[in-house]
């Protein structure tokens, strides 16, 4: 499970793509997401103790859409809406459903102290 580099890709049924390696801001690599992938994981990884930080997972109509993308609501037990708080040496789960054009996992609050990995798998 390696980084993928460049700034979309389109990933694999289970494949697991790192779209944040141990960052503290930016947007992240951009996913284009293939049809018959309609649930969605994303792994939010707190890399050891945290200040502060969120994670904001977003959709848009195209990869390489410059604007400002629409976050998600997800469709755990009890749904939420975006952002996903960074939690210190833990990982938090954002899981959802359904047809996407693309997929981003953007930093909307700098993490402080460390790091945050966050990593999709769609199936």
């Amino acid at each position: 499970m390696a980084p993928i580099s460049g700034l979309v890709s389109a990933p694999g049924k289970g494949e697991r793509v790192i779209v944040q390696d141990a960052q503290t801001v930016g947007n992240g690599v951009a996913l284009a997401i293939p049809p018959e992938l309609t649930h969605h994981t994303f792994y939010v990884r707190g890399n050891g103790a945290i200040g502060a930080g969120a994670v904001t997972i977003e959709t848009a109509s195209d990869a390489n859409y410059s604007g400002t993308w629409a976050p998600i609501v997800n469709d755990l037990p009890t749904p939420s809406v975006n952002p996903v708080v960074v939690v210190a040496s833990a990982e938090v789960i954002y899981r959802f459903r359904g047809s996407f054009a693309a997929l981003r996992a953007r930093i909307s609050t700098t993490v402080t102290t460390s790091t945050v990995t966050v990593t999709y798998v769609g199936k």
